[in-house]
């Protein structure tokens, strides 16, 4: 009897703590790919047992101020059901998810965001300060002509393409570079922002919504599609 009361709470205490313990080791794993302090992370599942094989029957994870490669994103959501992680991802803080019956993850960039990715990124714009509506991306930076300093306003979308979030340049127009007069420069059409082939994870980029000071992007779990680097197919997905 006293035998059955130890293995019951035995149960009862890994029931109660490795949930805890998972959490934490996903917000470290995070914290590291994501180059972010603040990370929320909530792990559940049943036996909590499976956790230490990598099964996780529901996760929520919450970042602000998330690296996406250089693209800063202020805001990243994500939320998955029945996932499956490399058993030593709770060892070795390598944030990875090969299998999943849903995934959905939402990103925020805002105007911030990407003025920083283009300051910092493109070798061609300074001082970039971008607006996002919903129609378009608007932005005055400067750029250099013929070794001289001059004012550009460029406008462009976003827009997906092979699961990368680009920005398609539809107007670039040097400020009164020659003899007072403006010039439509082809500086570059458009800008690879962020692959989400990248993403430990296996998801597809399905829209990238134009709002008032940002764009959101979303991505999912595509059934019926394959992925990379051995990564399998969700459940009921067909070859």
């Amino acid at each position: 009897m006293i035998v059955g009361f130890l293995f019951l709470l035995l149960i009862g205490l890994a029931e109660a703590g490795l949930p805890r313990i998972a959490s934490g080791a996903l917000d470290m794993a995070l914290r590291n790919a994501l180059k972010t302090e603040t990370v929320n992370v909530s792990a559940r599942t049943f036996p909590a047992c499976r956790l230490l094989i990598g099964h996780i029957g529901t996760i929520d994870i919450e970042a602000e101020n998330g690296m996406l490669g250089n693209l800063r994103s202020a805001k990243l959501t994500l939320h998955g059901e029945c996932v499956q992680m490399p058993p030593d991802v709770l060892l070795h803080h390598n944030f990875a998810i090969t299998d999943a019956d849903e995934l959905t993850l939402t990103g925020i960039v805002t105007e911030d965001d990407l003025a920083d990715y283009l300051n910092r990124d493109i070798k061609e714009i300074n001082d970039a300060k971008v607006k996002i509506t919903k129609e378009k991306v608007l932005a005055d930076a400067t750029t250099k002509v013929m070794g001289r300093s001059a004012d550009v306003h460029i406008e462009g979308v976003f827009f997906i393409e092979d699961n990368t979030i680009c920005l398609r340049l539809t107007n670039v127009q040097v400020k009164k570079v020659f003899f007072g007069r403006d010039l439509t420069a082809n500086l570059f059409d458009r800008i690879n922002l962020y692959n989400f082939d990248r993403l430990n994870m296996p998801v597809e980029l399905d829209e990238a919504i134009h709002e008032d000071g940002q764009v959101v992007l979303k991505a999912s779990r595509h059934p019926g599609k394959t992925y990379g680097d051995g990564r399998k197919r969700a459940k009921g997905d067909k070859a």
